[in-house]
């Protein structure tokens, strides 16, 4: 790891030339500054261009895991990253507005599904698949939906 050498103003003087710690600073502090070196200045998000570091650059393991986990727990139901199982069907990856939904909200004191439709907001995407329920004799089809928008 590359040792970053802070330089002082009074070395670097106009026309004359360079010291030979002060050129071995230059060449390796650009390094210290990329591998965070103690004392060098740090790289802020500001200065990463978008959609620069790919997904296979990040860390994966608990840490990584476990602020995903605390955030997407956060969200409530209607919220962007909210899911909804729907008696409306839309075939995979398909989307659909919030207000056609007809949600699955819960059970009633027999045990049968209800359904409403409660206006939800957003967009829709479809997870795919529908599960088959029967009630009263008759088959509900239902599909679990994801907010995107």
């Amino acid at each position: 790891m590359a040792s970053w050498t802070e330089i002082p103003n009074s070395s670097l003087e106009s026309g004359a030339p360079i010291r030979a710690v002060d050129g071995v600073a230059f060449r390796d502090n650009p390094v210290a500054i990329a591998e965070g070196a103690v004392g060098a200045p740090r790289i802020v998000n500001a200065a990463i261009t978008d959609a620069t570091i790919g997904a296979e650059k990040l860390q994966t393991g608990a840490e990584e895991s476990d602020w995903v986990t605390t955030r997407y727990s956060q969200v409530t139901a209607g919220e962007i990253g909210a899911v909804c199982i729907s008696a409306t069907f839309t075939a995979k990856g398909g989307t659909i507005a919030g207000s056609s939904l007809i949600y699955l909200s819960g059970t009633d004191i027999e045990g049968d599904y209800v359904f409403s439709s409660i206006g939800m907001s957003g967009t829709w995407r479809s997870l795919g698949g529908s599960s088959n329920y029967y009630q009263d004799g008759g088959m509900i089809r239902a599909c679990l939906y994801v907010r995107i928008a």
